[in-house]
């Protein structure tokens, strides 16, 4: 019997407005693949502290995760916080017509 791997796509609904700059706004659905490595500057869906957000990640001269609004600040991880990176935003798929 032949093990059936687990799908590294996942699609994920955008909420609100932290990353219009980035072209992603609120109600889009996003394609999220798991299966590739998080480099800095990619669009990362993460985990802080058991919460769910979607920012750029930078990880040099720090580790920040950026909004792509400016009416946003970014999030700096404490050391005492959790950090996952559940996978990396590949694709963006907008409704045209609302």
């Amino acid at each position: 019997m032949r093990k059936l791997d687990r799908s590294p796509l996942y699609f994920v609904r955008a909420q609100g407005e932290s990353m219009q700059e980035g072209g992603i706004f609120d109600g889009d659905i996003l394609v999220v693949d798991r299966s590739l490595k998080a480099r800095h500057k990619d669009i990362v869906i993460a985990c802080l502290d058991n919460e769910f957000t979607v920012k750029q990640l930078h990880t040099r001269p720090r580790l920040r995760l950026m909004p792509m609004n400016r009416q946003f600040k970014a999030i700096e991880p404490a050391q005492d916080s959790t950090l996952e990176i559940f996978g990396v935003v590949s694709t963006v798929i907008h409704q045209l017509r609302r």
